[in-house]
C-alpha cells in the first residue's frame, strides 16, 4: 500500500476509491504492523520527547485493546472502528501541537525608534509649517525649530532658536511648550510670538493664554502683552505694538526708535544680504519708521534719506557709506 494515500486516509482527504483500497489491505496479512508503524511516524512529527513516546505507547495500548475487547452487541468491523479512533488521536494531537505553538508566539510590536525633526531658514527666508495636531508655526528668518517625531503621542513640545509665530491647536490634556535657552512658554489653545537670540528673549501673546517660565521667575500673559528678558533672570511684562513684533509675519517692518545697527542686523536676516558699513557712520542714531511690503532698495532709500547715507547693492553684498553731499 503507497504510504501517500494511507496518510490522506488518515487526514481524511482520500476519495472513495482510495478509502475501499485501503479497507481491502487491512484485510491483508502484515497491514497492521505497517500501519502502526505509519501512525509511530506520524506522530514523531507532531510531538518531541520523552513523554511523547509514553503518551503514543498507552494511545496505541488503548487502539488495540478496543479492538481486541469482546462486546456482546453486534459491531462493525474493527479495522474501520481502528482507523477511526486513530485518525481522530492524530488529528487531537496535531491540533493541540499547532495550539501549543500558536499560545507561545507572540507578534512582535513594531518599535518606532524617535528622531529629532529640524527645520530652518536662512536669511531673507520665511516658513509656514503644519504639525501633527494641526498648530500652525510661521519661522521667520535665521531661524530653527526642532520637535520629536513622536510629537502628539504623549505631549507637544518644539525647541525654537530665533523667531516664530505660532498658532496653537487646543487640547487640554496636552499642553503645547516652546523651549528656548533659559525659558518655556507653555500653552493650550492660543496664539503668540517667540524671540530668542543672542540671549534675548521676548514672547508676545495676541490670543489665549500662556505661562511663561524663566530661571527664577514665573508668569501669566494676557492678550496684548509682552514678557522680555534681556540677559538676566527677571521677565518683564507690559503691552506691546502689534505691528512692530508681528509685523515680521505679514511683510512689515515697524522701527520705534530703533539703533540703525539693529535695523541694519534686521535687514541682513530679513532680505539675506550682508552689510559692510563705513566705519565713519554713526549707526547709533535711533530711527522711528514703518515699511509694508517694501523691497531692500525702497526700506535703504527711506532710511539713508532720513539718516543721510548713500548705499549700493551687489548682488548680495550692500555697502553703506556716508553721504558725501
Amino acid at each position: 500500500m503507497e504510504k501517500k494515500v494511507l496518510i490522506k486516509f488518515l487526514n481524511g482527504t482520500a476519495d472513495a476509491a482510495e478509502r475501499s483500497k485501503v479497507m481491502q489491505w487491512l484485510e491483508k496479512d502484515g497491514s497492521r504492523e505497517k500501519f502502526d508503524r505509519l501512525l509511530l511516524d506520524r506522530w514523531k512529527n507532531v510531538g518531541e520527547g520523552e513523554d511523547d513516546e509514553r503518551d503514543y505507547e498507552a494511545l496505541l495500548n488503548k487502539i488495540h485493546a478496543r479492538i481486541l475487547r469482546p462486546s456482546r452487541s453486534i459491531r462493525p468491523n474493527p479495522w474501520v472502528r481502528y482507523l477511526r479512533v486513530a485518525a481522530s488521536a492524530l488529528l487531537l494531537m496535531a491540533s493541540a501541537y499547532f495550539l501549543k505553538q500558536s499560545a507561545e508566539y507572540t507578534e512582535p510590536v513594531p518599535v518606532i525608534s524617535e528622531r529629532i525633526i529640524e527645520r530652518s531658514t536662512s536669511d531673507g527666508e520665511k516658513l509656514q509649517l503644519t504639525l501633527p495636531d494641526d498648530s500652525k508655526v510661521t519661522l521667520n528668518a535665521n531661524s530653527t525649530l526642532s520637535f520629536s517625531s513622536h510629537y502628539g503621542l504623549k505631549e507637544r513640545v518644539v525647541r525654537l532658536s530665533g523667531e516664530a509665530f505660532f498658532e496653537v491647536a487646543k487640547d487640554p490634556e496636552k499642553p503645547f511648550r516652546v523651549e528656548t535657552d533659559g525659558h518655556m512658554t507653555r500653552a493650550l489653545g492660543t496664539k503668540f510670538n517667540t524671540y530668542a537670540r543672542s540671549g534675548n528673549f521676548a514672547v508676545a501673546l495676541t490670543e489665549g493664554k500662556v505661562a511663561v517660565q524663566g530661571a527664577q521667575t514665573a508668569i501669566e500673559l494676557q492678550p496684548g502683552e509682552l514678557a522680555r528678558s534681556s540677559g538676566s533672570t527677571t521677565i518683564s511684562v507690559g503691552p506691546f505694538d502689534m505691528d512692530q513684533v508681528i509685523g515680521w509675519k505679514e511683510n512689515t517692518l515697524v522701527f520705534d526708535r530703533k539703533p540703525l545697527t539693529t535695523i541694519l542686523e534686521d535687514l541682513e536676516r530679513w532680505y539675506g544680504v550682508e552689510m559692510a558699513v563705513d566705519p565713519g557712520l554713526n549707526v547709533n542714531r535711533r530711527v522711528i519708521g514703518t515699511f509694508r511690503n517694501k523691497n531692500l532698495n525702497d526700506v535703504l532709500t527711506g532710511l539713508g534719506f532720513s539718516l543721510g547715507f548713500a548705499f549700493d547693492i551687489d548682488n548680495n553684498t550692500v555697502t553703506i557709506s556716508k553721504n558725501r553731499l
